[in-house]
């Protein structure tokens, strides 16, 4: 899969990347790795017409501005195969933000194979903390050695960004800043 997504923020980037390596260190959960680059997702779909994509990106970043958004708790995504991650709260801004983009993205017919799990309508926007590799099991040792932890922040979105497999595994295949265009 292929996605859409914002790159967290430097301070919660850095924060992220810490807290998949204690899980790592102390679980042994590596699935989080398949896609190395702490982020949310608003669009993931089979495939993109990456070229077209690309200039609809930073055409799209131009029309935005940077904005905040707010997470709370733990939570998971049950299933055969579990997701452990921490909530974003949708807000007004966060909503326009989403739905615009699938809008466009739909009208550009710039992808196939999408997921209607990230339809503005049913999305549940989240910062994956594991996935691939999480069962009952070991859920059962990580949910109480996170229970304490404050996991209600404030993190500042500018950027929207193409996390794309490349053939040898997912890779930050572009980035737009909000108001402007930086490539990768």
């Amino acid at each position: 899969m292929q996605g859409i997504v914002s790159l967290l923020d430097a301070t919660y980037y850095r924060v992220i990347e810490e807290l998949w390596a204690e899980l790592r260190d102390e679980f042994g959960l590596r699935g989080v790795y398949i896609t190395p680059y702490p982020h949310f997702s608003y669009h993931i779909a089979q495939d993109y017409h990456v070229p077209a994509l690309r200039t609809f990106l930073c055409d799209f970043a131009t029309q935005q501005t940077s904005f905040h958004i707010r997470t709370s708790g733990l939570a998971l995504f049950t299933g055969e195969q579990p997701v452990l991650y921490i909530p974003i709260v949708r807000n007004h801004r966060l909503n326009a933000f989403h739905r615009a983009l699938w809008s466009e993205l739909r009208y550009y017919k710039l992808s196939s194979g999408h997921s209607e799990l990230y339809h503005p309508d049913q999305w549940m926007p989240h910062i994956t903390l594991g996935f691939a590799d999480i069962n009952k099991c070991n859920l059962a040792r990580v949910m109480p050695y996170l229970c304490t932890r404050d996991f209600t922040w404030d993190l500042h979105v500018d950027n929207l960004a193409l996390i794309y497999d490349n053939g040898d595994g997912q890779a930050l295949a572009h980035q737009s800043c909000l108001k402007g265009c930086v490539d990768v």
